[in-house]
């Protein structure tokens, strides 16, 4: 490893170190009285889940020289941990916290919320995996440009919906599981925008923008079902359907999105 790399590698870790050390922390100490152990147990499940997700995508389709190597795959494990870090971060400033909401209050439509955005996150990060590169920033660029394009879907979503408030206020778990699955749906399409052999900076913008022009039409599609499925004064207890239907036709329909796409640039055997 190079010498940014490794700066890369202990930045990343120190950042995972610090930021998860005192969520954890937080989260243990919270109050009995709230019963938080389920849903921090639930959490914690999909954080480790994220992880192997990305490590998965490392063995069996990074550049050779990354997956054979356990410096590399540290340092790419690392930076999943602090971009979980960086997400959980940004979504309290959008409206939702994974400590206060998820495990400090009987929130379970949070934790649906949160154990999808990890998740989603960590499926974008598997598809910046994916595929050779020259250096560590074939892979970085494209994660950091879908990290934030899914931060912005999902700040556009909660805007124009409410939708943090049906999660965060009314604890409504339809809602949560709908935020769940468009965020992973997204983040599908995400990851295969961001899978594949590194040609440019000009083909990586190009892929985002053929590829990944679908997350804009799931987004118009979601918010008018938003707005009719959450809750309501004449319907304050949506069915559990509300939640889970939408939520895989979300995920269905990328995957046929991705399935058409086929495999990525470089993966064809």
């Amino acid at each position: 490893m190079s010498g940014d790399e490794l700066f890369v590698a202990m930045f990343a870790a120190a950042i995972a170190l610090y930021y998860w050390g005192f969520w954890l922390y937080d989260a243990l100490h919270t109050s009995r009285l709230v019963h938080p152990g389920p849903r921090l147990v639930v959490l914690i499940v999909c954080f480790i889940a994220g992880h192997g997700i990305v490590l998965i995508a490392i063995v069996t389709g990074a550049d050779p020289v990354v997956r054979d190597n356990l410096g590399y795959i540290f340092l790419f494990l690392a930076v999943e941990s602090a971009t979980l870090a960086a997400v959980t971060a940004a979504a309290s400033l959008i409206g939702l916290s994974a400590l206060d909401d998820a495990v400090r209050r009987p929130n379970v439509a949070a934790v649906w919320a949160f154990g999808g955005l990890w998740l989603a996150a960590s499926i974008a990060g598997a598809g910046a995996n994916l595929g050779r590169g020259d250096t560590i920033w074939t892979t970085l660029g494209p994660l950091v440009i879908a990290g934030l394009v899914l931060l912005v879907l999902v700040a556009l979503f909660s805007s124009a919906t409410g939708g943090m408030s049906s999660v965060r206020l009314d604890r409504d778990v339809p809602s949560g599981v709908r935020l769940a699955g468009l965020q992973v749906a997204w983040c599908v399409i995400l990851g295969r925008a961001a899978a594949g052999d590194w040609e440019s900076v000009k083909r990586t913008w190009e892929d985002f923008a053929t590829q990944g022009w679908p997350t804009v039409a799931l987004l118009a599609v979601a918010i008018p079902l938003e707005l009719l499925l959450r809750p309501s004064p004449r319907r304050p207890a949506p069915l559990p359907a509300a939640g889970f239907v939408p939520a895989l036709a979300y995920i269905a329909a990328t995957i046929a999105w991705v399935v058409y796409l086929g495999r990525p640039l470089g993966l064809n055997g």
